[in-house]
């Protein structure tokens, strides 16, 4: 879902980690850049070949992140995102759940946005040292993924992040394409921080309006009657996707989406600012070369968890059962702690895997074909729980949730292994790459 995110750069041509990074020249030599030949078709730059491996192990264990956080979602209906935690939760399920939003929830579209924002990094420099086209096709991989997101949206889940993915991309490209790299971290911060800014705003106007009670009763008296619509339009959701016909979902589908994007300044200024810090890790190197920034790494994994971990139980505390559609001060303190923790968080989680990139390298092929299996997780759990399909809505103990999360994600593992044996591409990825280059791409290996 919105919050959650996902990284999205297939066939990145870059070089694996024991060979030097492609192109080198001295306007960027945090990039390790050097000259490479020029006119090179992109079919005879075969991904299985050529990849930092690391990054696709990052994919792969964001994979499993995001299905851990979008579970929740695919059996409770979307606009109940900002109404906190199932008050029908109780004991074994409550502690699950509150886990799950500790150190899960809003931190893997942290750490998939990064990496979206990698991938441009490195399409460009790659394109740059050959002196090759770059824009327009880079637009037209925008246009495209803004395309599938749409379908995805509609037609399957509401909670897709394509769609948004490939609008923060355009705004990316068009106001951020020469940004030298010592701004990206100062513009990425005032991204991150801007729905907190904005919650403060509304806490503090409210606040203020305590001297006048009648001001106050009368505001808080509407933002009242917004939430009680609000619970009406979630319990009118749930229905429909427990029983309701794949037309109705559809129809589910556009009020969900209205809501989603009428909300979009809390959902698209932080991925945007994690698209800019992803650039800035290929900008100076360290996710090119983490051999060579292991400190760095090292540093932020102690630093992520020391004050990442803190902070995200903290604002688990105060934001469960929290109506975040109200200002409040109290929300507006839990979305700072989360939003704080977060960063940190996912900075923590990304230094550990490229730490431990080499044991997780059976992450790697369910990361090269990421868009595949995020697809997959929202075709199947959809089928699975909403009533034009198994019809199991509501039926999945929350303490469930991390098990059958674990062993689908086991599955896709596999099969995206024996399937990358074979093929240069996940389906989804050769769809998309053959759209973008406008010919069918090869797709068998050797």
């Amino acid at each position: 879902m919105l919050s959650h995110g996902l990284i999205l750069t297939p066939a990145v041509t870059t070089d694996r980690v024991d060979r030097p990074p492609v192109g080198y020249h001295a306007s960027n030599r945090h990039t390790g850049i050097k000259p490479e030949r020029q006119n090179v078709d992109p079919n005879k730059l075969a991904p299985t070949q050529q990849r930092l491996d690391h990054l696709d192990v990052l994919r792969g264990f964001a994979l499993l992140g995001i299905l851990m956080v979008n579970f929740e979602w695919f059996t409770r209906p979307l606009q109940a995102i900002v109404l906190g935690v199932d008050p029908g939760l109780g004991g074994l399920d409550a502690a699950v759940d509150w886990l799950i939003r500790a150190l899960a929830e809003g931190k893997f579209y942290p750490l998939f946005s990064m990496l979206f924002g990698a991938g441009f990094a490195l399409m460009f420099e790659r394109a740059e040292a050959r002196q090759a086209p770059f824009w327009g096709l880079y637009l037209r991989r925008l246009l495209i993924l803004l395309v599938f997101g749409a379908a995805h949206m509609l037609l399957v889940w509401a909670g897709d992040i394509l769609l948004i993915y490939a609008l923060c991309g355009f705004v990316m490209v068009l106001l951020f394409r020469k940004t030298p790299t010592g701004r990206l971290w100062k513009w990425a911060l005032v991204f991150i921080a801007l729905p907190v800014a904005l919650m403060w705003l509304g806490a503090l106007a409210i606040w203020s309006t305590q001297g006048d009670p009648d001001l106050h009763a009368s505001i808080m008296g509407e933002f009242e009657t917004e939430a009680s619509a609000l619970h009406q339009r979630v319990a009118a959701a749930a229905e429909i996707h427990a029983a309701g016909s794949w037309v109705e979902n559809v129809g589910q589908r556009l009020d969900d989406a209205r809501f989603t994007l009428g909300n979009f300044v809390f959902w698209v200024p932080p991925i945007l600012g994690y698209f800019l810090i992803g650039r800035w890790l290929i900008a100076t190197g360290r996710l090119v070369r983490p051999d060579q920034h292991r400190l760095f790494f090292r540093r932020w994994r102690s630093r992520g968890l020391i004050i990442g971990l803190p902070l995200a139980v903290l604002g688990a505390g105060l934001l469960h059962g929290a109506n975040w559609s109200i200002p409040t001060p109290s929300v507006a303190l839990g979305l700072t702690a989360t939003t704080v923790g977060a960063l940190f968080l996912s900075l923590a989680y990304l230094s550990m895997v490229t730490l431990g990139s080499d044991r997780l390298r059976f992450l790697a092929p369910a990361g090269r074909m990421a868009l595949t299996n995020y697809l997959l997780q929202s075709l199947f759990w959809t089928w699975t729980f909403y009533g034009h399909g198994l019809g199991l809505w509501g039926q999945l103990p929350r303490a469930s949730h991390v098990f059958v999360v674990l062993a689908f994600f086991a599955v896709q593992v596999v099969l995206s292994t024996l399937w990358m044996r074979h093929f240069r591409f996940g389906p989804a990825e050769w769809l998309w790459r053959s759209l973008v280059y406008l010919r069918m791409q090869p797709m068998r290996t050797g």
